[in-house]
């Protein structure tokens, strides 16, 4: 992937430590000092602080979509299968990225961006609702759960179940919180 031009990818990367540095608070004078670059170029690649933060939510949320597609599952496996190394990514992905907690424990500091990360979710719950459709069609789950239902269930139960882990003392490595929330999804579909 190509990187952002190098002002932009400063204030990205600045950005960045300076949310997990501050537990989710951005300060511009200690981001810019961070970046060695003036307000200026903040506003000349972001046109707002809003403008550099949803760059970052987006960066993590094409990230994770990325981390769990298809194209890194097991082509010939079945559902079950197919879709614990889907949930074993999802996990992984979130205890390898030190924004992560941010991100699932605090509400979104602006409405731009509570409106940005409610898009992202919502993506994956419908997503999750047509992956459960064709574990359904295929035989592989049962028909009796509703796939819109369990979708946004199941999104909601793992970003939190994450959030969770992540909190906890001491912290589970990443294939134990994968075996706890495997477990639960599991249940919730009806599988063994």
């Amino acid at each position: 992937m190509a990187r952002a031009p190098i002002g932009r990818q400063q204030l990205l990367d600045a950005a960045r430590a300076e949310l997990v540095r501050g537990n989710g608070v951005i300060e511009l004078g200690a981001l810019t000092r961070s970046a060695g670059l003036s307000t200026g170029a903040l506003y000349h690649h972001f046109g707002s602080k809003s403008g550099l933060l949803v760059a970052i939510y987006d960066a993590f949320y094409d990230g994770l979509a990325h981390a769990v597609g298809d194209a890194h599952l097991p082509v010939d496996a079945d559902w079950p299968t197919r879709e614990r190394e889907r949930t074993r990514r999802f996990v992984a992905y979130h205890f390898a990225d030190p924004l992560a907690p941010i991100l699932l424990n605090r509400t979104a500091p602006d409405s731009q961006l509570t409106e940005l990360e409610a898009a992202y979710i919502h993506t994956m719950s419908d997503n999750a609702a047509e992956n459960i459709r064709g574990g359904q069609h295929s035989g592989q789950l049962p028909g009796h759960v509703d796939p819109d239902s369990a979708g946004a269930y199941l999104i909601g139960g793992l970003r939190h179940g994450i959030a969770q882990q992540l909190r906890a003392t001491p912290t589970p490595t990443p294939d134990e919180a994968t075996e706890r929330l495997w477990r639960l999804i599991a249940a919730t579909l009806g599988i063994g």
